[in-house]
């Protein structure tokens, strides 16, 4: 899950030429809709990835009520590991760093899936200055900044050719969504075993955004083609 809008995910498509016979990678997929939308949207052919086998039934499931059954799979599986179709156009990986070990490795992994022809579309965290409170920091020290993530980019051998970065408003709206939805389950199972935890948990995730998370973190998608 991440900030990303609908119209974002469009542009950045748009801008990396995907058409009818274009094939796209999704590692990291989630539910599959990024990949939904621009099969939707373009007409292109494409597999998506994830490790966590509830996501990949939702996501086939999505695709099938899409009408986009022939055209998309979920393979649940480690993005690292797994076979992936080969000579793709495009490489999603929004969010999914950790299936590499972080941004640098996620960017150079990407780049080798791309080959000589693919382009990469790669979103993740980054930090919005310079000043950020330490006791924060330190307790993110896999989100990059923007500059850095330009710069793993390149070195792996791509330019970067498009930029979306999201607005505070749609950090609010994507943390707005797991406040309610947290907030929904606990009032609806107070009497679940873990039910004191995730409360407490809720409430330091929302004393992290707003004392911290809101001013110190963006969240960027970079498109890089090959160089």
């Amino acid at each position: 899950m991440n900030p990303v809008t609908d119209s974002a995910i469009l542009e950045a498509g748009r801008v990396a030429g995907i058409g009818k016979e274009s094939l796209i990678i999704d590692a990291g997929a989630g539910n599959g809709t990024a990949l939904i939308l621009l099969a939707d949207t373009y007409g292109c052919a494409g597999s998506g990835i994830d490790i966590r086998e509830d996501a990949c039934k939702a996501a086939t499931a999505a695709a099938a009520r899409a009408g986009l059954s022939d055209r998309l799979e979920f393979i649940c599986g480690d993005a690292a590991t797994a076979a992936i179709p080969e000579e793709p156009d495009l490489v999603i990986a929004l969010g999914s760093v950790d299936c590499w070990g972080g941004p640098d490795e996620a960017i150079s992994a990407c780049a080798e899936i791309a080959g000589k022809n693919g382009s990469i579309l790669f979103g993740d965290r980054v930090w919005k200055g310079t000043c950020t409170p330490p006791e924060f920091a330190r307790e993110w020290p896999e989100v990059r900044t923007l500059y850095e993530l330009i710069t793993a980019g390149r070195e792996a051998g791509l330019k970067p050719v498009w930029l979306w970065h999201a607005t505070p408003a749609d950090w609010d709206r994507y943390e707005s969504g797991i406040w309610t939805h947290t907030a929904a389950w606990l009032r609806e199972q107070p009497e679940a075993p873990e039910s004191d935890e995730l409360a407490a948990y809720f409430e330091a995730i929302q004393d992290e955004y707003i004392l911290f998370g809101r001013d110190s973190i963006g969240w960027a998608m970079i498109l890089f083609s090959p160089a």
